[in-house]
C-alpha cells in the first residue's frame, strides 16, 4: 500500500482525490488548513497543526499523520509551496521515507530550480508536474503532465497514472515550468484576443452571429479556444471558475522570467488580466479579461 500525502484541498486536488482513492493501492491522506472534517470517509485529514508531527519519529502513523510515500503539492505561488516543502518537519519526513514529491504547481523559474535542489538535497525523489486541463480534466482524470523526475519510481508512475491522460517526459530539470509558463502566456494572448474580435463580430452580424459562433466554435484556427469560452464570454458567465482569474495573473508574472525583455504583447495581456482581476475578483474565471471587450459591443 502506498502512503500518499496530498496538500491542499482546492479545484485540482478536489478533482483528483477520488480517482486516488479508486485506486485501491493507495492509502490517502490530506493536508488541509481549512477543512475540519475529511471529505471522503477513506481519507485520513491532517489538520496544519499536526505538520510538526511529521518529523517526529516517535509518533505512531496509525495516529494523527502518515509516514508518505508521495506527497503531492499544489499550491497558490511560489510562496505557499516554498512554505510547505522547505519546513523543518516536512524536510524530515521526505529524509526519512525517501518520499517521491510531486510539484503540481505553476511555479517561477527561480523557485522551481531550487525546489529541485532543495528536494533532492533531502532525499527526496524530485517530480515537477505542472498540469494542464482545468478544473474538468482533475475531476474526469484527464490532466496533461510536463514532467521531469530526478529518477524513474514506481511509486510516481502509480500515482501519476490515476489523473492523467497524457504525461511528456522532459530531459532537463525546470524545463516543464518554463514550457508550462510560455504555454500558458500564449492562450492567454489568444483568450485577450477574442476581446478585440467578438465584439465586432456581434455589432456587424447582429442576428446572424449565432452562425459565426458555431463557425469559431467547431472550424478553423479559433475552435478549440472559442469551443471552451466563447459561451462564457457572451453570456457574462465569469463564476465558477474553471481557471482562476488570479492564477493566470500570477502565472503571466512569473512568465516574464522565461520570455525576453521588453515584450509589448506580455504586458498588454498581463495588464488587461489585471485589471480584469480589480474589477471581477480573486474568484472570477479567467474569461473574465473578455468582460471589457463584451461592454464595448
Amino acid at each position: 500500500m502506498i502512503e500518499v500525502l496530498v496538500v491542499g484541498y482546492g479545484v485540482m486536488t478536489r478533482g483528483i482525490l477520488p480517482h486516488l482513492l479508486r485506486n485501491g493501492e493507495m492509502s490517502v491522506f490530506l493536508m488541509s488548513r481549512h477543512l475540519t472534517s475529511p471529505p471522503y470517509p477513506e481519507v485520513r485529514l491532517i489538520q496544519e497543526t499536526d505538520l510538526e508531527s511529521l518529523g517526529d519519529s516517535g509518533v505512531d502513523a496509525e495516529l494523527t499523520v502518515c509516514r508518505p510515500d508521495v506527497v503531492l503539492g499544489c499550491f497558490e505561488n511560489d510562496a505557499a509551496s516554498r512554505d510547505f516543502w522547505t519546513s523543518p518537519h516536512v524536510t524530515a519526513a521526505i529524509a526519512r521515507n525517501g518520499s517521491a514529491c510531486i510539484e503540481m504547481s505553476t511555479l517561477s523559474p527561480a523557485w522551481i530550480d531550487a525546489w529541485h535542489g532543495h528536494i533532492r538535497k533531502a532525499g527526496g525523489v524530485a517530480v515537477e508536474c505542472p498540469v494542464t486541463g482545468s478544473r474538468s480534466g482533475a475531476a474526469e482524470g484527464t490532466l496533461s503532465a510536463f514532467v521531469h523526475q530526478s529518477v524513474a519510481d514506481a511509486r510516481v508512475e502509480t500515482v501519476l497514472n490515476t489523473f492523467t491522460r497524457q504525461r511528456y517526459s522532459f530531459g532537463t530539470a525546470g524545463h516543464p515550468t518554463r514550457f508550462k509558463l510560455v504555454y500558458n502566456a500564449w492562450g492567454a494572448a489568444l483568450l485577450h484576443s477574442l476581446t478585440a474580435f467578438v465584439p465586432a463580430l456581434r455589432t456587424t452580424l447582429a442576428d446572424d452571429f449565432d452562425v459565426a459562433a458555431r463557425i469559431l466554435s467547431s472550424d478553423g484556427w479559433m475552435s478549440l479556444v472559442c469551443a471552451s469560452k466563447l459561451d462564457r464570454m457572451v453570456e457574462s458567465r465569469f463564476g465558477d471558475p474553471d481557471f482562476a482569474l488570479r492564477h493566470m495573473v500570477k502565472d503571466l508574472r512569473y512568465a516574464r522570467g522565461v520570455l525576453p525583455e521588453p515584450n509589448p504583447l506580455l504586458d498588454l495581456v498581463h495588464d488587461s488580466f489585471a485589471q480584469a482581476l480589480a474589477v471581477h475578483g480573486d474568484e472570477a474565471d479567467y474569461t473574465a479579461v473578455t468582460a471589457s471587450g463584451i461592454g464595448r459591443s
